[in-house]
């Protein structure tokens, strides 16, 4: 009797040892408490696990660009502007020196402008600085500088260059006559002149940039990317020389009361026109 109460007995101590043992099998990830182990004794040395992938740590100190292929950045994918086409050959569109802002004269820049056709050299839209006191005009064209004629933008700079570590050079122009009728040229050299460093060479420039789609605002000139870049980013916006609007009309007594709209800038009449 004894021994059947003992051997009893045991059955139920393994029966218990092994249901604890399957409990105790079951993996901490299935409770939703923090997965902190805090060891009461020696830590049994780790064992490599195979198969199983551990979620990698982010650095959260660093800012994580979305990534538009897993989601959530979708509208950034959409919204990029388009890349930017830059061609690598460019027509030349203007070119600057002591204080000229030229551009190539053209037949249809004649025809616009009441000059005679067939005309060659470069037009002079904007005049400052040296070239100003020298005594050049805006609407002058330059045909040629010391010996050297100029019929384009390309020998425009051959030419500067020529007399770039110069302190003068003289500059041939052809300058129109404003009279009624047809229009008449006729020819003046001026002296251009920098006391010091020298009168350096012309820097060019290609055609303003223009948007994907943008309607051509002149007459055809062969494709848009013989002269333009087309993209964004490549100007400022408003371009900061529209931004000084034509200065308005003023009256005497606005001169004589000394109201202005803006700082000293110089004597009123050197910008408005007075009434």
């Amino acid at each position: 009797m004894n021994s059947k109460l003992a051997l009893l007995a045991a059955g139920i101590v393994v029966a218990l040892t092994l249901v604890i043992g399957r409990q105790g099998a079951v993996s901490p990830q299935t409770t939703n408490a923090p997965s902190q182990i805090v060891a009461a004794g020696p830590v049994a040395a780790p064992v490599a696990m195979t198969g199983m992938v551990f979620p990698q740590a982010t650095n959260v100190a660093m800012p994580v660009e979305p990534d538009p292929a897993v989601g959530g950045g979708a509208s950034m994918a959409t919204d990029s502007p388009l890349p930017n086409f830059v061609p690598r050959k460019l027509k030349v569109f203007e070119g600057h020196w002591q204080g000229m802002d030229g551009r190539l004269m053209t037949e249809e820049l004649a025809r616009k402008l009441n000059y005679p056709r067939g005309v060659q050299g470069v037009l002079l839209g904007e005049v400052t600085l040296n070239a100003a006191f020298s005594g050049l005009l805006g609407g002058d064209i330059i045909v040629r500088i010391d010996d050297t004629p100029v019929t384009d933008m390309e020998n425009f700079q051959a030419a500067t260059r020529n007399v770039a570590n110069r302190s003068e050079a003289r500059i041939s122009v052809l300058r129109k006559d404003n009279r009624p009728g047809a229009a008449v040229l006729r020819k003046l050299t001026v002296v251009l002149r920098e006391a010091e460093g020298g009168l350096g060479f012309a820097q060019l420039e290609g055609a303003p940039m223009i948007l994907p789609g943008d309607p051509r605002p002149h007459g055809y000139r062969g494709a848009c990317t013989d002269c333009h870049p087309v993209g964004q980013g490549f100007e400022l916006a408003p371009d900061p020389d529209l931004i000084s609007l034509p200065p308005p009309v003023i009256t005497r007594d606005v001169v004589a009361r000394g109201v202005s709209s803006h700082e000293v800038r110089g004597p009123c009449e050197a910008c408005h026109v007075i009434k």
